[in-house]
């Protein structure tokens, strides 16, 4: 169970920082835009989801469904927005990368 969140907290800065790397964008405005996609819905979640959960009288489970219905439409939001890497910058990117130790 820890290394799964071990991963999930790790890779999307990992990722973020190698492409930024490979593509010429800065890295630290990447990892600091992926900061911010991370933290403003925490702090929605946060401040919404307890009227709702009042609202309904159901405990957690109207929370838990807003989150998954956000996460399926971020989910298609990702394929569909976010830019296809060229073969080139995927080849810089194999050799950028490092292990963790």
């Amino acid at each position: 169970m820890f290394l799964c969140v071990q991963i999930t907290y790790s890779v999307p800065f990992a990722l973020a920082s190698i492409y930024s790397s490979t593509s010429g964008a800065g890295q630290g405005l990447s990892l600091g835009t992926l900061n911010l996609a991370i933290v403003i819905p925490q702090m929605l979640v946060s401040a919404i989801c307890g009227k709702i959960d009042e609202a309904f009288d159901a405990g957690n489970l109207p929370a838990f469904v807003m989150g998954a219905i956000s996460a399926a439409i971020s989910a298609v939001l990702a394929f569909v927005l976010l830019p296809t890497p060229h073969p080139q910058d995927m080849a810089k990117a194999a050799t950028v990368a490092g292990g963790f130790h």
